[in-house]
């Protein structure tokens, strides 16, 4: 295995000077910016060489836990002189943002047996959620099933209603009962971390991240709920309207919540089969779906090398720096046997200048826009490079994949693929085929917001105390609430459910995820906006047609956001390169406005109704 560079690692020595002035400050800081960078580098080479010979290698795990453990400790040393000086007040701005975004012992604060312990308790959820093997329809001894793939595939494939909703109810039984008393004890010992690490609120404790209150995160995510609710009940009504087509009134009565066993297959496909062919209630069938993965083979665009240096090129046009030749070099394959979790990754290390790069060897529309994404975190580790390595992170959680994925969409855009020959002709930019690849986009986008926002209110209920933590029939009324869909069957408080919807870890929160969907947009409104590619009201420049390929002119403000780092909060960020602090839907509710009046126009000429009692 070829990794560039090589990582010395000097020993971690630890000064005992008492603080006592500015000057002791800064070499403070100094010194903990260098031990921190060697410590992470130890752990993110660990993950990287896991990443490259694949999960099975233990000894990369076992190197990946040390170093945590080791950084863990070594924080521990130092935390009271970190309140000191916070106590104290001393320093430049620039020092006390260092100290303010100092890690926090988080977990490590309990008492050692309660650190096993919610350590545990995490990885039994996780290994539950995972690796459950369901029993097969009507096959009681062939117990062999797992969701992903072997369920999934079923289920896509099946008409049979019954068997639907056996599978359902058979996988929340398995990854819900289980693990109902390992969810309330996790979330007794998160409380206490919470107060342990210096936080009143527990709820407080979960936006951390965000620098925001559990009050002041919670507001925005009402607000921005409140914004998208014109469009999500009209795409709700029409697919909705989809599924009774499919299934019957009987199973999809009108006015009431869609079954979430049927919604759960329906929108998935829009991941797993991008043709028009399958969707009931598609725009447009005549014009079809662009099959950008055989364009892609059809320009010899189809190997990872070839993606690489054409994006590359993109983000140059940009006005960003152009990457040299070394970074595909020494970029090395993931060893993955499972397509669907492998993605493009670039890799940093604090104690050397340039990073590495780890690809997947797959050739089609998805991997070429992940290189978007991915390749745009190696633009973003140069930037923030200037920064202490405490203040070299992003802003909060998935800023940078917003980024990202802004730059991923514009990629995206017919009028950009047009020029790579990846879409033939004109038809890609009239409504009609516009309305279709909006159409999937939003049932990709639009539909995740809301279930996203009822993960994390769950929990940040139970949090402030207004739960209990297995409360489900709770559960189900926000489901209802704010996602229209419902169980098959009535789901009481002798079930749980939670730990079936929370793809991430138990303790990974989805507000980021939510709030860097709605940046993605925002930005890409923002840069279409300033450079003339979008026109409000135009019939020849929408939103959704906006190409922003060869605009050297946003590098330059790229190049002043990334280099923050995390040096101010993200709403000074904000407010620097867009001219407001606060996150808007605007820029999604315009992307999808044609969709949004389709929706409309076809709910009114077929009867549907919108909403649910």
């Amino acid at each position: 295995m070829m990794i560039k560079g090589v990582l010395i690692f000097s020993c971690v020595t630890l000064s005992q000077a008492n603080p006592t002035t500015d000057s002791s400050l800064a070499a403070f800081l100094s010194d903990v910016n260098q031990q921190l960078s060697t410590l992470y580098d130890q752990e993110q080479l660990a993950l990287f060489r896991n990443e490259l010979d694949g999960p099975n290698d233990l000894m990369a795990l076992l190197q990946a836990e040390l170093a945590n453990e080791k950084r863990m400790s070594y924080l521990k040393s130092i935390s009271s002189r970190v309140a000191k000086f916070k106590r104290l007040g001393w320093g430049d701005a620039l020092q006390r943002r260092q100290l303010q975004r100092m890690p926090q012992p988080g977990y490590e604060a309990l008492a050692a047996d309660e650190v096993a312990q919610v350590y545990q308790l995490a990885a039994n959820m996780s290994e539950n959620y995972h690796n459950v093997k369901l029993c097969a329809y009507k096959q009681p001894y062939n117990c062999t099933l797992k969701l992903i793939p072997d369920v999934q595939s079923v289920v896509q494939q099946s008409r049979n209603l019954e068997e639907i909703e056996y599978y359902w109810l058979e996988w929340r039984r398995c990854t819900g009962l289980p693990t109902r008393q390992q969810f309330v004890n996790f979330m007794q010992l998160y409380k206490k971390t919470a107060k342990l690490n210096g936080f009143q609120q527990p709820a407080d404790y979960w936006f951390r991240h965000l620098e925001l209150s559990a009050k002041q995160a919670m507001s925005l995510l009402n607000e921005l709920m409140s914004s998208l609710q014109p469009l999500f009940l009209q795409f709700h009504a029409h697919v909705r309207g989809s599924l009774r087509k499919m299934h019957g009134e009987r199973q999809v009565p009108h006015g009431r919540p869609y079954p979430q066993q049927l919604s759960e297959i329906f929108l998935g496909n829009a991941f797993r089969r991008a043709n028009a062919a399958w969707f009931v209630d598609i725009p447009s069938p005549e014009n079809g779906l662009p099959n950008i993965t055989e364009a892609l083979r059809r320009r010899s665009l189809n190997t990872t090398q070839r993606v690489f240096w054409n994006v590359a090129e993109y983000y140059r046009g940009l006005g960003l720096t152009q990457l040299e030749s070394s970074i595909w070099t020494y970029a090395q394959p993931v060893a993955t046997h499972n397509e669907d979790q492998c993605w493009h990754k670039a890799w940093r290390f604090h104690t050397l200048s340039t990073s590495n790069f780890s690809y997947c060897p797959l050739n089609d529309e998805e991997r070429l826009f992940s290189m978007f994404e991915a390749q745009f975190e190696l633009h973003y580790f140069r930037a923030a490079a200037a920064q202490p390595m405490l203040l070299r992170e992003e802003p909060f959680p998935n800023f940078v994949e917003a980024l990202g994925k802004c730059f991923a969409l514009a990629a995206a855009s017919p009028r950009y693929l047009r020029k790579l020959g990846l879409v033939q002709g004109t038809a890609w930019s009239r409504l009609p085929a516009r309305l279709n690849r909006l159409y999937l986009q939003g049932l990709r986008v639009i539909f995740l917001l809301p279930v996203f926002y009822v993960l994390d209110r769950y929990r940040v209920e139970v949090l402030s105390g207004h739960i209990q933590a297995d409360d489900n029939e709770a559960y189900w009324r926000l489901t209802e609430l704010f996602t229209g869909a419902t169980a098959p069957r009535r789901r009481s408080n002798e079930h749980f459910d939670v730990p079936a919807k929370l793809l991430m870890e138990v303790d990974d929160q989805y507000t980021s995820e939510f709030l860097s969907i709605v940046l993605q947009f925002q930005l890409y409104l923002h840069f279409c906006n300033s450079s003339g590619q979008f026109v409000a009201d135009s019939l020849d420049k929408p939103l959704d047609l906006c190409d922003l390929s060869d605009q050297p002119q946003i590098g330059d403000s790229l190049r002043r956001i990334m280099a923050l780092g995390s040096s101010v909060h993200y709403k000074e960020l904000l407010r620097q390169l867009l001219g407001r602090e606060e996150l808007s839907l605007d820029g999604l509710l315009i992307y999808f406005k044609p969709l949004q009046d389709w929706l409309t126009l076809q709910n009114r000429v077929n009867g549907l109704e919108v909403g649910w009692l």
